[in-house]
């Protein structure tokens, strides 16, 4: 008997790097981000650098939207004769209505049969997840295996970050601590954790290098990791702190990602991270 043919689709916030989307076949729905009028699609109509270097400048900060029932409802179709099953690993609920707006794109799509999984994450929180699916589904896993897999690696994804700036989290508006904190403290940079939905705020620095320093520190405190990749937007020093981290693991793989311009409206430019799978 045949494996099914499994595929998996996300939406651009997963963060993946490009040329593993196109290795795995991954299909990857472009959210938006708004600026100055302009509805413009992640990673389609406007770069990443070219965004994060016209951020600080622009009178109003950019807003961002989910892609539409239609877009999702085109995504599924396309995929129509080349898959059984879908697996859509998307934003995390708690931060979007990414989830229920592809749901409603799905049923445009009667003969395709779509799993619909809420990552908990965001930028390669989502992108760790979507890659092990896809590379289980390449082995020929069912797509009960792929999902039992994803619950299993799901609470044991962390992602560690310095931010440049706390200015963007505020203006965000969905991170409790962020306002108190930019009232008490302009000139310190936050450490922040996100895990399963919520971002946490673990440490306080001023400068960018006792940031690098501390987030080092951190990771080396984890334990055994599965995988690891470096994440950034638009960070001038990523280079050196990769160098760090490959350093600390020297066996290991690490990607580079650079967070798109719909994660990026919030957490504003030159933040710095890793994005991490636990060991069981």
């Amino acid at each position: 008997m045949m494996s099914p043919r499994i595929r998996i689709l996300t939406d651009s916030t997963s963060d993946v790097p490009p040329e593993l989307a196109r290795q795995l076949n991954i299909t990857v729905v472009p959210a938006y981000v708004q600026i100055e009028g302009q509805s413009l699609r992640d990673g389609e109509q406007i770069a990443r650098e070219e965004f994060y270097r016209g951020l600080p400048s622009l009178t109003k900060v950019p807003t961002t939207a989910v892609p539409s029932a239609y877009e999702f409802a085109a995504a599924f179709r396309s995929l129509v004769g080349q898959a059984d099953e879908v697996i859509a690993i998307l934003l995390a609920g708690a931060l979007s209505s990414m989830i229920s707006v592809a749901e409603l794109g799905a049923r445009e799509v009667p003969e395709l049969k779509v799993h619909f999984v809420d990552s908990q994450q965001l930028a390669m929180g989502i992108g760790w997840q979507v890659i092990m699916a896809a590379e289980a589904a390449a082995r020929g896993a069912s797509a009960q295996e792929i999902l039992a897999m994803l619950e299993d690696i799901r609470p044991r994804i962390r992602i560690l970050a310095v931010l440049d700036t706390v200015k963007y989290l505020v203006h965000s508006g969905r991170v409790s601590w962020a306002k108190a904190f930019a009232a008490r403290m302009l000139d310190i940079k936050p450490l922040i954790e996100f895990r399963q939905g919520e971002a946490i705020l673990v440490g306080q620095v001023r400068t960018r290098r006792r940031a690098m320093e501390q987030l080092l520190e951190m990771l080396t405190k984890l334990g055994p990791l599965e995988r690891l990749a470096v994440i950034h937007s638009c960070a001038p020093d990523w280079e050196v702190f990769h160098d760090h981290v490959q350093a600390l693991f020297p066996g290991m793989e690490v990607p580079v990602s650079e967070i798109g311009p719909v994660i990026g409206t919030h957490i504003g430019p030159a933040a710095l991270g890793v994005a991490v799978i636990l060991g069981r």
